[in-house]
């Protein structure tokens, strides 16, 4: 570009040295940090937009979830404005004095200015509010109950049982919302807990699952789970024929059963063998192609978890 050689230096004699480049930006950008300083900090009479957020809703109301804005004049600094605008762009409106004796909901903001300035910054001053009336939409609550069924995962230590079902309170809520929804839901969740290597009894308060749109009585219940330690013990019991007509008499092969059961330690020396009735039911004679006879446990402890026959099936001899 430049053939003559005494033409570049030229050029190159008339930009500046990096030391006077460099004076040059740090002037430029303290020039441009007190004229920032200046314009933020000078007073501006405003009007800015918010977003709505309802506060206060009585019960069995619900306002419409789509986004309502109003228009607020204010006078506040540079810094304040721009706030507003990046961070804190919605407006707390209070709901407790609304009417609601139309399809749409009105509310008189002449009575909320107060409110309203409290949610600013202290140098923010309130001009005017835009519209002084606000309508909005919303929708009325049926109540229905509902059952709360808790989602939990119990994992026992070994040699560990639950003693009883699992016991919550309260165990049905009172359920608020639209018919549409209402008619949907069967019963109320809990959030998921896990209860691991239990081996004492768990009470615990829980959560529910919130619902859009739904209003629940009670946000959260008390889930409780008994555990006692479980053992082994084993019985030789005699087996009974219910339902024998007069006259008749059965021989049973064998005539008596090991029973297995699984109770808690802690009443294991009070169950005896008398606590149990095993029978077979001669009703079932004609029904049983394999002329065996299904024993039967019609009475052991409420305490007993769990029971094993050895035999399950005896076979008879019927003597008249």
């Amino acid at each position: 570009m430049f053939n003559n050689p005494k033409g570049l230096e030229s050029f190159l004699e008339v930009l500046p040295s990096k030391g006077r480049f460099r004076f040059f930006l740090f002037f430029l950008l303290l020039s441009f940090t007190f004229w920032t300083s200046t314009k933020l900090s000078n007073t501006y009479i405003v009007e800015e937009s918010f977003s709505i957020i309802w506060t206060n809703i009585p019960n069995g109301i619900i306002p419409s979830s789509e986004n309502q804005q109003m228009n607020v004049s204010i006078s506040a600094s540079g810094i304040e404005i721009l706030i507003y605008r990046l961070i804190n762009k919605s407006i707390n409106i209070s709901l407790s004095q609304a009417d609601f004796s139309r399809e749409k909901g009105l509310i008189d903001l002449r009575g909320q200015e107060f409110f309203i300035q409290n949610q600013f910054f202290e140098n923010t001053k309130l001009n005017i509010l835009n519209p002084l009336f606000l309508e909005f939409k919303f929708s009325r609550l049926e109540e229905k109950v509902f059952t709360v069924v808790p989602q939990i995962e119990i994992n026992l230590r070994a040699g560990y049982l639950i003693d009883s079902s699992l016991k919550v309170t309260p165990d049905s809520i009172l359920v608020r919302g639209p018919k549409s929804i209402l008619d949907t839901l069967n019963s109320i969740q809990s959030e998921s807990i896990i209860a691991d290597d239990l081996y004492e009894n768990f009470r615990k308060k829980v959560s529910l699952r919130s619902i859009p749109e739904i209003q629940l009585s009670e946000s959260k219940v008390t889930v409780e789970v008994a555990v006692s330690r479980y053992t082994e013990k084993e019985f030789l019991l005699n087996v009974e024929v219910i339902n024998l007509p007069l006259g008749t008499r059965v021989k049973l092969f064998p005539p008596k059963a090991k029973v297995r059961v699984t109770l808690p330690l802690s009443v294991l020396r009070t169950i005896k063998a008398s606590d149990f009735n095993l029978v077979v039911d001669y009703n079932n004679i004609f029904k049983d192609a394999e002329k065996k006879l299904d024993l039967i446990m019609i009475r052991r402890p409420s305490s007993v978890k769990k029971v094993i026959l050895e035999p399950k099936k005896v076979n008879y001899l019927i003597r008249k």
